[in-house]
Formats: C-alpha cells, sequence, structure tokens
C-alpha cells in the first residue's frame, strides 16, 4: 500500500512539473504576444509588439549605447559622427551598419525604422514630424552627471528589450570607477589639481555639464566651477586668471574643420593676457580625446581616467 502512494505521489509530483511548465511557456508567449509598453523622458507612451529589429540612432549617444546593446542586424542607421574617430567611440563597431542618417525627417521615415532613438535638446518640430508619419520616437534627457549617463543606458536598455546588457554596461562603468578610485586612494589630498578645459571658444564645463562631474571622480578642481560658471558659459581671460588652474585641457577635435588645432594650442600657451596663469607659466597644456571628455555614453568613464591620468600620473604608474 505504502508503495502504491508513494507512486501516486510521485506521478502527481511529475504532472505538476509538466503542467506549470507549459503555463510558465505559455505565459511567456502570450507576453511576447501581447508586446510591451514603453514610455520616453517627455512622457510619451508607446508599445512595442516586440523587441525593435530596424532601430535608428539620430545622436552620438544614443548611437554608442545602442551598438553595446543590441546586436548590428537591428540596427538599420546610426548618426554620421559614428565614423568620425575624433568625437566617436565606436567607430570600429559602426563599421557593421552601413547606413548613417542626419536629423532630417524625410531620410529617416524613409528607412521604415520600428523606434527611433533622439535624445531632448534636438528639434520637437522633428519628432513630432516622425511621429506624425506613424513612427515611434524615444527621446532621452541628455545627461549632465555620470549617475544619469548610466539612467539614459538603463532606460535604452528597456526600450529595445535588453535590460539585462544594460545593466551589464553600467556595472562595467561602476567596476572601471572603482578602480580609479583605488589608484587616486595615493593622491595627496591636500594637493588636488585645478583643472580647466579649455575648447576653440574658451574655457567652459561649469556647474551641471558632464566635465564637472567626470572631475569629482577624477579628484581633481574644476576652474569653470569655482567660480561659478554654468555648464555652458565661457569664462572670461580675467575669470581664468581668478582661478589659476595648473592644467588646461585642450581640444583634439575640430568640429568646424576649419581651424589647425596644434597652432590654436600654441596660440593659447602665447597668450599675453594668460602668462600668469600656472597652467601656462608651466606649460602644462594637456590633451585627451574629445572623444573621452564630450561623452554621454558609458565611455564617459575613459575620460574619468584621462584626466585622473594625466593630473596624477603617479597613481597610475
Amino acid at each position: 500500500m505504502k508503495r502504491v502512494m508513494t507512486w501516486q505521489l510521485l506521478l502527481l509530483f511529475c504532472l505538476s512539473l509538466f503542467l506549470g511548465g507549459c503555463n510558465g511557456k505559455q505565459a511567456q508567449k502570450d507576453q511576447e504576444a501581447a508586446g510591451y509598453k514603453i514610455t520616453d523622458s517627455q512622457g510619451y507612451s508607446m508599445t512595442m509588439s516586440q523587441k525593435p529589429q530596424r532601430i535608428v540612432s539620430v545622436s552620438l549617444a544614443s548611437d554608442e549605447i545602442l551598438v553595446d546593446l543590441v546586436a548590428a542586424d537591428r540596427i538599420e542607421a546610426l548618426t554620421y559622427l559614428a565614423d568620425n574617430s575624433g568625437i566617436s567611440n565606436v567607430t570600429e563597431q559602426a563599421k557593421q551598419i552601413p547606413r548613417r542618417i542626419k536629423d532630417n525627417a524625410e531620410s529617416i521615415i524613409a528607412l521604415q525604422p520600428d523606434l527611433v532613438f533622439m535624445a531632448d535638446w534636438q528639434s520637437p518640430d522633428l519628432i513630432q514630424t516622425i511621429r506624425d508619419a506613424g513612427i515611434s520616437v524615444y527621446v532621452y534627457k541628455a545627461p549632465g552627471t555620470i549617475a544619469e549617463v548610466k539612467q539614459v543606458i538603463e532606460a535604452i536598455s528597456q526600450a529595445v528589450g535588453e535590460e539585462t546588457m544594460g545593466k551589464q554596461l553600467t556595472l562595467q562603468m561602476d567596476g572601471e570607477l572603482d578602480k580609479i578610485t583605488q589608484k587616486l586612494q595615493n593622491a595627496p589630498a591636500d594637493k588636488h589639481k585645478t583643472v580647466l578645459m579649455y575648447t576653440l571658444m574658451g574655457g567652459t564645463g561649469g556647474v551641471g555639464s558632464t566635465f564637472d562631474d567626470i572631475c569629482r571622480y577624477a579628484s581633481v578642481k574644476n576652474a569653470a566651477s569655482s567660480v561659478g560658471l554654468g555648464r555652458s558659459d565661457i569664462l572670461s581671460k580675467e575669470q581664468i586668471v581668478q582661478a589659476n588652474p595648473d592644467m588646461f585641457f585642450m581640444p583634439t577635435w575640430d568640429y568646424t574643420g576649419k581651424t589647425d588645432i596644434q597652432q590654436f594650442k600654441e596660440n593659447v600657451q602665447q597668450d599675453p593676457a594668460l602668462q600668469t596663469v600656472k597652467a601656462v607659466r608651466e606649460h602644462h597644456l594637456f590633451t585627451v580625446p574629445d572623444r573621452h571628455l564630450n561623452c554621454t555614453s558609458q565611455y564617459i568613464v575613459e575620460g574619468v581616467k584621462d584626466i585622473a591620468s594625466a593630473a596624477y600620473p603617479d597613481c597610475f604608474e
């Protein structure tokens, strides 16, 4: 009798596992059939019937995030900047994706994408025109800090149905930042360097800029924020003298295509109004890639590493 009951119990257990598995598979099929809903940074909601397979990116940041999130055959087009090694961190990955796009409604609509990514600084009229054509547009909030970069990565990963990969990207960022922090433990706490980002327009990158947050992670003082400038404000030469930075970080990429970068650097070095500034006086005009300092994707961590290693080279030997 006991043996019969044992077999009966075993049979019931196996049957429950089978039914549970069937129910689980059916639930997954039902979920896939129903699709999923996403809401962008501006509160615009859309329903995806499946993971998008014809993605178009209309900003460099989303280019860089997407190529590390999804397979190349799911990306219909990247921006024309993706191929420019002066500003893009993904020139190699971009080679797998043949089409390039600019922020032009007709050319974007012609590709018939199932999801378009744009930043909130891009034209509202352009966004609406694409939506009026029946195409889903996901607008992400342009980040001002490294923490916000992580939020954008997670938001985009959810939109393309790749949350696990998005989490991996942010965890990799955290790991690299932790390594930098460990190295900086040997930096002299009472001698933190003051630095200035000197672009073709002049000194900039104040409070609220990603450069200001890069400086915080790199344990340096940002000259622009120290005199109260905002994220896009330009320092006067008097303010630069007042802040007296130890180091200038000069541009490596000319967005105009008309400037001799080396000559620009020499002109700053010889500027009579800046000769009392410590960075100029000691010839501490450094260059680090613009693709790292002007980055709002996972590659922003490279900017932290660049600034920290230039300011405290002994910690990175």
